[in-house]
């Protein structure tokens, strides 16, 4: 059993996965397993996946689009981990980012429930844009009336 499920969503993003992919796989902390969850794409997505020869990777194919939060629920579902991150198939992890959260896991003195990190966007243009970490106050994470994050900025991917 797998530490940590990686939940990777993907619509028609074949010319960006495997980045995404490899930066999943290329993590210093490798107890992990990644669910690769094809959102009914139409390019070749799925030739993409195979391309890997990793244990680690599940691909799981849905029949039509349903958008990337309806996607994620298959990938948990399916997941053996203890833990799940939710990775995006547009984005970049940085080599560390598993053991450096999990390290916080391991050695925090009372019960996470959610980890998260800064977040570097870089747009189509090329410019970046630096987003720090929102700071959290205990048991309010999501709006109970709007079911929505209570902090902007705090990225799923992270």
């Amino acid at each position: 059993m797998p530490q940590v499920s990686v939940i990777m969503p993907t619509y028609n993003r074949a010319d960006l996965l495997s980045r995404s992919i490899s930066s999943v796989l290329d993590q210093s902390f490798m107890d992990l397993e990644l669910i690769v969850v094809d959102d009914g794409s139409t390019d070749n997505t799925r030739e993409v996946v195979e391309g890997f020869e990793d244990s680690r990777i599940m691909y799981i194919r849905l029949d039509s689009n349903r958008g990337a939060g309806a996607a994620r629920n298959p990938g948990i579902k399916a997941a053996a981990g203890e833990y799940i991150a939710f990775q995006d198939s547009d984005d970049q992890w940085l080599p560390q980012k598993l053991e450096k959260q999990m390290k916080i896991i391991q050695t925090a003195r009372t019960r996470l429930d959610v980890v998260y990190t800064d977040m570097l966007t870089i747009m189509s243009g090329g410019e970046e844009l630096y987003l720090q970490a929102p700071e959290m106050i205990k048991g309010e994470l999501i709006n109970r009336e709007t079911s929505e994050y209570r902090a902007f900025y705090l990225g799923i991917q992270t």
